[in-house]
């Protein structure tokens, strides 16, 4: 029987890890072959781009709509799954809908892949924190918690900054520096990340999805946060993207009291490029890099790919100009 994989998100992490269960399974036998399956709200539009970029697309399954929110479709959605990529999130400021995704229906999709006896691997977020006063980060962790009681094996993997060819981090700020005279930081622009190459992601996942005892052994029930080879400064990170970019802007850094007052305004505006929001501004105060001292629930990464793929970790230095140079 050939492997079925279904990824709960069609968003552009979701897009990149079938890309990279699609190309990895190139060879094997039609019996050890996935057959990927993306649903969401609206999986459409991405299971049609997938379709036209893979050779084999009869690997990729129809796509299934389903909503976090509604466990009857999620049952739908995952029947017969050998494992669940749940990528549920929103970058909504509002707490009631934050909760309503990330924490409730985070665990909608843990019932429902235990139900369904499949593997779950579960994306959450560095930083999440159930004491955090911002939503996104509170209830990223509420939602873990709620994962692990429903699916025990569960892995779940919390990315910092995720990059990549159609990301919306890199490719935003290149975007604005095209209108901008200056590129703005807040707080100094001391803050640090940690970007991770979504292919590498994608290959971890891949390796999360094999039917391997020695991997299983490692990720079940852990956490693993995901991190590149390089941290950065919010000012680095403006500095690699005008590098690539080719243009001179000034970075000029705003106080975290200014950047709140502009939230405040922005965030009740319809969604755009220059779009910010409070929870953001308050995000920034906090690194978002991998725990130098993880806790024994949690795997390295980059231990993960060593061990089981012998993959090292990919530089933004050799990703960034492939498609920030086309901003």
């Amino acid at each position: 029987m050939s492997q079925r994989i279904v990824i709960c998100g069609a968003g552009f992490v979701g897009s990149h890890i079938a890309k990279v269960l699609l190309s990895a399974s190139t060879g094997l036998s039609r019996n050890k072959t996935p057959h990927i399956q993306i649903s969401s709200r609206a999986p459409d539009k991405v299971h049609s781009s997938l379709a036209r970029n893979i050779e084999d697309s009869h690997r990729l399954l129809p796509p299934c709509k389903a909503d976090v929110t509604d466990p009857s479709s999620l049952a739908k959605a995952f029947e017969d799954a050998d494992v669940v990529v749940s990528l549920v999130g929103t970058m909504s400021s509002k707490p009631d809908v934050a909760e309503k995704l990330q924490w409730h229906g985070a665990e909608n999709v843990a019932k429902a892949a235990e139900n369904a006896n499949a593997k779950l691997i579960h994306f959450s977020a560095i930083g999440a924190d159930e004491t955090s006063k911002v939503a996104y980060s509170r209830t990223k962790a509420l939602g873990e918690k709620a994962v692990l009681a429903a699916s025990p094996t569960a892995t779940i993997i919390r990315p910092s900054i995720v990059f990549g060819p159609g990301d919306a981090f890199f490719n935003r700020f290149a975007q604005m520096s095209r209108f901008l005279p200056f590129m703005p930081v807040f707080g100094g622009g001391k803050t640090r990340f940690q970007p991770v190459y979504v292919g590498d992601i994608g290959r971890a996942v891949e390796l999360l999805s094999r039917n391997d005892p020695e991997v299983e052994k490692d990720v079940s029930g852990k956490i693993i946060e995901a991190g590149g080879p390089e941290v950065f400064t919010y000012e680095e990170i403006m500095r690699l993207v005008l590098h690539y970019t080719g243009r001179r802007r000034p970075i000029l850094s705003l106080p975290f009291g200014v950047g709140k007052l502009q939230a405040a305004v922005l965030e009740k505006l319809p969604e755009n490029l220059f779009t910010l929001t409070q929870d953001q501004v308050e995000q920034l105060k906090i690194d978002n890099i991998v725990n130098p001292n993880p806790l024994s629930e949690h795997m390295s990464f980059e231990d993960i790919l060593q061990k089981h793929a012998s993959c090292p970790l990919t530089s933004v230095h050799s990703i960034l100009p492939t498609y920030l140079s086309d901003n």
